[in-house]
Parts: structure tokens; sequence; C-alpha cells
């Protein structure tokens, strides 16, 4: 009777944690440095930084031929995209909300007052709305926010060979009193491997510390942090961080494994059978030793 006893517990045990494992929680990465790798996330973005071989830095400076559209505090723009429109996370895109704090928005009616950085990722934003690439968000203001579209891109992706790309660039930005230190970054979208690449130049005195790097979707359901109010070593200058649309993922090379299957959750009624079945596993063995 005590084996069987014992027997029963674990049977219990693993029901247990069979169940516990279904629920999933967005974990806290407040203040985490990042992994230089990271997914996929639901939908199979993945990313990588410039630490590693898989994203390099080369900022495509457009402060001398890029189109001026954007100044100021809490300020957000309308931009058209004229080339090919972009898939993310299976929306399609062809304006985006162009904002001085750091973000940009797949609902070009946004206009940039979301000045609380949002994240862990996913969330739902603080006010605002539509998919978000978050290359730098927080408390901005931006000098010159610049835009320019290249038919062929001079950074190259590392997935499709001649694609074009549409380039963000704030110029002269500054924390809301931090004291007039500026710095520049930028967010590339390619048209066709639809990947996406944040780059940073140097003088940010905050180095990401209060901000959020990473993207959402639509429904704020899903997404990929790469860092949340942390320190990184891209963010403190000449760095960078890809992230790769699942359709186009292996111009990577090994340090990013394919993303593995999904196992599928099991049902109520099926953990309740898996007790069962182990319960009278075990009396079969106790009645053959008796």
């Amino acid at each position: 009777m005590k084996k069987l006893l014992i027997l029963a517990a674990i049977a219990a045990s693993a029901l247990a944690g069979a169940q516990e494992g279904k629920d999933a929680t967005v974990p806290d990465l407040r203040g985490v440095a990042p992994p230089p790798t990271g997914g996929p996330d639901a939908f199979g973005y993945v990313y990588a930084d410039s630490t590693t071989d898989q994203c390099a830095f080369d900022f495509i400076d457009i402060s001398g031929t890029g189109n001026s559209v954007l100044a100021g505090d809490d300020m957000g723009v309308p931009v058209n995209l004229p080339g090919p429109a972009l898939d993310f996370y299976g929306e399609t895109v062809t304006d985006i909300g162009f904002t001085t704090n750091g973000y940009l928005s797949t609902d070009p009616t946004d206009t940039g007052p979301d000045l609380s950085n949002d994240c862990p990722l996913p969330v739902s934003p603080s006010t605002g709305g539509g998919g978000r690439y978050y290359p730098l968000q927080d408390d901005l203001i931006t000098a010159d926010g610049l835009f320019e579209y290249f038919p062929v891109c001079p950074r190259p992706s590392g997935a499709v060979a001649n694609e074009g790309c549409y380039v963000f660039q704030w110029n002269g930005a500054e924390h809301f009193g931090g004291g007039g230190e500026l710095f520049s970054f930028q967010a590339v979208l390619y048209d066709t491997s639809f990947a996406i690449v944040y780059q940073y130049g140097a003088g940010n005195p905050e180095q990401g510390s209060g901000s959020t790097t990473g993207i959402q979707n639509l429904a704020a359901s899903d997404g990929l942090t790469y860092a949340c109010d942390a320190i990184t070593p891209i963010t403190a200058g000449d760095g960078a961080a890809c992230f790769y649309h699942p359709d186009f993922p292996f111009g990577l090379g090994p340090d990013i494994p394919e993303p593995a299957a999904p196992v599928p959750a099991m049902s109520s009624a099926g953990l309740i059978g898996l007790g069962l079945l182990m319960l009278g596993l075990a009396l079969v063995m106790l009645r053959r030793r008796a």
C-alpha cells in the first residue's frame, strides 16, 4: 500500500507539472542585460546584436540626403512608404507614424505622445496604438527626424541581395531633462526580407537604461524584447540590433538555431487520462509482485 501511495503521488506530481507548464507569462526583463541573440517570439522573429557576427553595424547617415520631416517634443508625423509595402507580424504596412520619442507605429495617425517606455514586450502601449518598432523608446526631444528610401539599400540585410530599405533617423536626440547631451540613432526597414535593424551612434548618456528596444504586433499580444530599461553594449554607441522575419531568417549563420516546432499543449482530459494510466500501471506492478 505504501508503494501504491508513493506511485500515486508521483503520478499526481507529473500531472500537476504538465498542467502548470501550459501557463505562459511575459518574463520581467527590466534592467537585465540582453543576451546577444534571442527569440523566436510566437510569430517567429529572432534577433541578434552586433556583438555577434549576425548583425553588422553599418550606419547609413542620411543627415545630408534625407527628408527632414519631424522635430520637437512628443510629436509624430505620418510617412508614406514610396516603395514596396512591408510585412510586420502579418500586417501589411504602407504608412508609418514617425515619432520624436524613439518609436515607429504602423498607425500613421499616432501623434507621438507615448513618452513612458513600454516594456517588457508585449504590453499594451501606455498611449497610442499600432504595431510598434521600438529602436529606443523614451521621453526624447529630437532636433531633426529624417526619412529616406533606398531602392538598393547601402547596408545589405544579409538575407536578400539588392533589396531596398526605408531609413528613419533621429538626429540630435536628447533625453528630456537630460542636460542636452545629443546622440543619433536610426531604424532600417527592409522591403523584401522585412528585416529590421536599429543602429546607434555614440553619446547617449543613459545608454538604454530607461528605454525600450524591441518589436511588437498590432494587437500587443506578441513581441520580442531586446532591452528593457537596461544598459546595453550597442546603445553605448557604434552598435546595432537586427530582427529577422521568419520567412527570411537564415542569413543568420550558426549562432541562431532554427526555431523549434512548438510542442502541442495537452488538454485537461488528456492530462487526466495520463494520470489514470500511470495509476493503472502502478496497480498492475504491485499485483505482479504480490
